[in-house]
């Protein structure tokens, strides 16, 4: 009996067949592949463009991260962390090994390097997303008087992981701020001297929650971590402190030490601002999260005394002169 010669279209009919089982096999789950293979990684970039420059500075800035990957019900299933040189080359990419299907993404960065805050722990299959705490560490004074670490917020993203060396990407926002007060006197008879007031910035603001916004919080005090005595003129005073927000009061006083009267007492959100209206399109919320660097000088006229209060009729913000005229 002569054997049945197969056709080109009979011979295409199994090996199509195999093929389409080979690929669902394959997209059923990628742990059952060798983890070094490209299609089961998921690469996580990390971007701080949301600046001044809207330039990318996260190889410049940030030394830690810090990522929370959870399902897509937000049920939390492992973290991992980098720092160092590895974040600084420019291209850094963090390797997940994850099954195919959808999951969440958030981060923290800089948060780790400095003991400057506390987290949230978590267990593997039982925390939420929405767990996620991140507290500035205090005393019962509530005085943050040191350098705190530099921090950056990971946005959430949401992410459906289809294989073939895809890559996701976290925009990071800057939570910390860096802010330089300069007293000068524009006359000569206003003198002053550094070490006989105290300076605060007071903000409800150390307490953020899985989304970045402020959880109820204790008042804190965040007090200079560097004051200098320039001429008989010139104070200088520096103080950080974390998120600003537009529609929040933060007050910065100047308290003499021996009378106890404030002498100085503005609310610091109103005078940032200012360069906010005068040079951006940005809302004010946006402008605050993007800059991170404020130098803000007062020049004052006629005496300081201890009963105050003082009078300055030239203001400087970030390089940006006001004139003031006071009734």
């Amino acid at each position: 009996m002569c054997r049945k010669k197969m056709t080109k279209k009979s011979f295409i009919y199994p090996f199509t067949t195999l093929m389409t089982a080979a690929i669902a096999w394959m997209m059923v789950s990628c742990s059952s592949i060798h983890e070094d293979l490209p299609e089961c990684d998921l690469q996580v970039a990390f971007k701080y463009d949301y600046n001044m420059l809207s330039a990318d500075a996260f190889h410049t800035q940030v030394e830690r991260v810090e990522l929370y990957v959870f399902d897509e019900n937000g049920i939390f299933l492992f973290s991992r962390s980098e720092e160092g040189d590895a974040l600084k080359t420019g291209n850094f990419r963090m390797t997940l090994n994850l099954d195919l299907g959808k999951y969440m993404l958030m981060a923290w960065a800089g948060a780790g390097v400095s003991d400057s805050y506390s987290l949230t722990s978590f267990v593997p299959g039982s925390s939420k997303l929405t767990d996620i705490k991140l507290q500035l560490k205090r005393d019962a004074s509530c005085i943050i008087d040191r350098k705190i670490g530099d921090l950056w917020y990971g946005e959430i993203m949401e992410v459906t992981h289809t294989g073939a060396g895809q890559t996701a990407t976290i925009n990071l926002i800057r939570d910390t701020n860096n802010i330089r007060f300069v007293f000068q006197g524009a006359t000569p008879d206003w003198q002053i001297d550094a070490d006989a007031y105290t300076y605060q910035l007071v903000e409800s603001n150390g307490y953020l929650d899985y989304d970045n916004s402020l959880l109820d919080d204790d008042r804190l005090s965040y007090e200079p971590y560097y004051i200098k005595q320039g001429n008989e003129s010139l104070v200088t005073v520096e103080i950080n402190t974390l998120r600003l927000m537009a529609n929040m009061e933060t007050r910065f006083t100047v308290t003499h030490k021996t009378t106890g009267i404030k002498v100085f007492d503005i609310n610091l959100i109103d005078f940032l601002a200012m360069t906010e209206m005068e040079r951006y399109k940005w809302e004010a919320q946006e402008y605050f999260d993007r800059q991170y660097e404020f130098v803000i000088v007062f020049y004052f006229n006629g005496s300081p005394g201890e009963t105050g209060p003082w009078v300055y009729t030239m203001l400087d913000v970030n390089d940006w002169t006001w004139y003031i005229q006071h009734e």
